[in-house]
């Protein structure tokens, strides 16, 4: 996979994470008004920050768990898996593709995975920034699409800095939709969901389509070939 095209995946994949996260994102509007709250009664005036900069701070924390994230990840497949690099990437791409055909088919993966806790700490800024590292963390059981297409598209990229760029392209397509909802008002952030949720299926069938496609591609045109 050529470089553009993976960043160009990576970041829609990441637009998509959150967005595909029911069990996540409709809790995200409501807990930065519920951190900002706690910052201005911690102040006793009006709060020094804004649902808008405690969703700025989240983006911050998302950034840092991807480069982390992305940091370990190219670590482990350059130097221990640097053998086995053939079997991995079609192994991904096959999880992949059966990932997809779960969302494709509105298998509801989110239920064999358990409640979601959000971070608290007391402390509104600490709590944002919490919550942005470990948005990964807390994206994997509800939307393991996106990030398998993450991982599977780290497996076609060789170079260090490569792999990285494609976990911070994610990253950044992940801070895009949060960083919208903490810009807008609340009864816009639930009319935004409520459209979200009642086109839950369209966007599920879109998005696995896609997953789906470029997994059988990459499985029956890189990997094994016709006639190969």
């Amino acid at each position: 996979m050529d470089l553009l095209s993976a960043l160009w995946i990576a970041f829609l994949a990441g637009v998509y994470a959150p967005l595909g996260s029911p069990c996540v994102i409709p809790l995200y509007p409501g807990f930065l008004a519920f951190l900002a709250g706690q910052e201005r009664k911690g102040t006793g005036e009006s709060g020094s920050l804004s649902v808008t900069g405690l969703g700025v701070i989240v983006s911050l924390g998302v950034m840092t768990s991807m480069l982390i994230f992305g940091v370990v990840f190219t670590t482990v497949v350059q130097v221990s898996l640097s053998r086995f690099l053939s079997l991995v990437s079609p192994a991904a791409f096959l999880i992949l593709a059966a990932f997809s055909i779960l969302l494709i088919l509105d298998v509801d993966m989110g239920r064999y995975t358990g409640g979601i806790s959000l971070p608290r700490s007391g402390k509104p800024p600490i709590d944002a920034f919490l919550l942005g590292l470990f948005f990964g963390i807390v994206i994997l059981p509800c939307n393991a699409v996106a990030v398998i297409a993450l991982l599977a598209i780290g497996t076609t990229l060789s170079g260090f800095l490569e792999n990285l760029g494609a976990f911070l392209a994610f990253g950044t397509g992940m801070t895009l939709p949060l960083l919208a909802f903490a810009s807008l008002s609340d009864l816009k952030s639930r009319r935004i969901l409520l459209w979200l949720s009642s086109h839950q299926r369209v966007i599920h069938l879109l998005a696995g389509g896609v997953m789906l496609s470029i997994s059988l591609y990459y499985l029956f045109s890189v990997f094994f070939p016709p006639g190969a």
